[in-house]
């Protein structure tokens, strides 16, 4: 190599390794740096996907289960005596509780000591009341918030059927529902 450059100048061949000894230094301190920010992002992600998963699970071990139970199971925990207007009162809380407090054309009638929803043979003490009840809606998904909070009280139902019809933006939901009462004296 030359010793002087055109110009006559002398040239200084350390600078040009200098120059390439802190570009590969520039560089490799690049990479560690970059392979550094990425194992830490990588950490976080791990941890957030530990904790979602750990909320699906949790999600799926308290989905919604229902327990059906025999009538002979229940039969002690029944109320003693029928009061349709607790039962009017409980309904229209359920009503209000749902969003449903809207609803028009809202009618409950009642047949009380109905024959028996199920087809299994059941104590002769157990009384059937049979209620109708009838509503029209502009919200029909609120339907099943009504479900599960008619479900949720104290007394016992058994929904027997659900029947929604759709008219001009509106559904008429009728829907059988059942409530039982062992009448027995306690002395």
């Amino acid at each position: 190599m030359r010793k002087t450059n055109v110009f006559g100048r002398k040239v200084n061949q350390a600078k040009t390794l200098y120059l390439i000894i802190f570009v590969f230094i520039a560089v490799l301190a690049g990479y560690y740096l970059i392979q550094q920010v990425q194992s830490k992002r990588l950490l976080e992600l791990e941890q957030q996907q530990i904790v979602l998963q750990n909320q699906i699970d949790d999600l799926l071990e308290t989905s919604q289960t229902d327990t059906y139970y025999e009538i002979s199971q229940i039969i002690q925990y029944l109320p003693n005596s029928y009061n349709r207007l607790s039962i009017v009162n409980e309904v229209a809380f359920v009503r209000d509780l749902s969003g449903l407090t809207l609803a028009t054309n809202y009618g409950l009638t009642f047949e009380e000591s109905a024959d028996s929803p199920f087809e299994e043979s059941l104590p002769e003490t157990l009384q059937f009341t049979k209620i109708a009840l009838t509503m029209t809606i502009d919200t029909p998904e609120l339907i099943l918030d009504f479900i599960d909070n008619l479900l949720d009280q104290d007394l016992i139902y058994y929904i027997d059927t659900i029947n929604v019809t759709y008219a001009s933006g509106n559904a008429v939901v009728q829907m059988t529902i059942y409530t039982f009462y062992n009448d027995v004296n306690i002395a």
